[in-house]
């Protein structure tokens, strides 16, 4: 069972990395990654894997608790593509983004600019969302925009009846990976040990038919 989730994890990986692979040279980034992933997160930007993985899990279980939601992460206009005419402005890109989604996703989307949110979900009225908004402060920095983002989400599901509670605990990128190291290995030593064990029984077995 460990082998086939290690699988899947490996498959999911790769599967992420030809998705950003494909959004660099797309007009819109966000607009390809959202397809298949709940967060955006800027490209050239280092943040904390910590403060990703903490976000993520946040907006998953928005999500999982029926609190539909993807959010975007634009640190810079870079991050935007051919699309920079739209840099702080996250209200018009958040209507273009949903726009670009809604073949596939239409439901609440989340853009969190250094300058503001957007906030879009086609066929809805979204003013309540903005009046919420509005009283959340954007803190400064590249990570600031990932606070301020989950701040966004868990507010606005508590409005919607829905509480979600910053994780005690978050598997990083490279704690994950230490965990995947870990289940080869040990999967490899169990290996290893029933080799020796089936040896040794057809030994001992040998030697009593001797």
């Amino acid at each position: 069972m460990r082998t086939v989730r290690l699988a899947a994890v490996l498959l999911a990986l790769a599967g992420a990395a030809t998705w950003a692979g494909s959004a660099r040279a797309d007009a819109d980034p966000a607009s390809d990654y959202l397809i298949g992933q709940q967060v955006f997160f800027p490209y050239d930007v280092k943040l904390p894997q910590r403060d990703q993985a903490e976000l993520s899990a946040v907006v998953g279980a928005a999500n999982k608790a029926g609190f539909k939601i993807r959010v975007a992460i634009i640190a810079d206009s870079y991050d935007l593509g051919s699309v920079t005419a739209l840099w702080k402005r996250p209200r018009l890109y958040a209507r273009f983004l949903g726009q670009e989604l809604a073949f596939v996703y239409k439901q609440r989307l989340l853009v969190v600019m250094p300058n503001g949110f957007g906030f879009n979900w086609t066929g809805h009225a979204v003013s309540h969302e903005y009046a919420l908004l509005q009283r959340i402060p954007i803190s400064s920095g590249a990570t600031g925009l990932l606070s301020s983002a989950q701040t966004a989400v868990q507010r606005l599901a508590a409005a919607d009846g829905v509480h979600v509670a910053a994780p005690a605990n978050v598997k990083t990128t490279g704690s994950q990976t230490s965990h995947d190291r870990l289940v080869i290995i040990v999967i490899a030593i169990a290996a290893l040990l029933v080799a020796v064990g089936v040896r040794f029984a057809l030994r001992r077995r040998r030697r009593n038919l001797a």
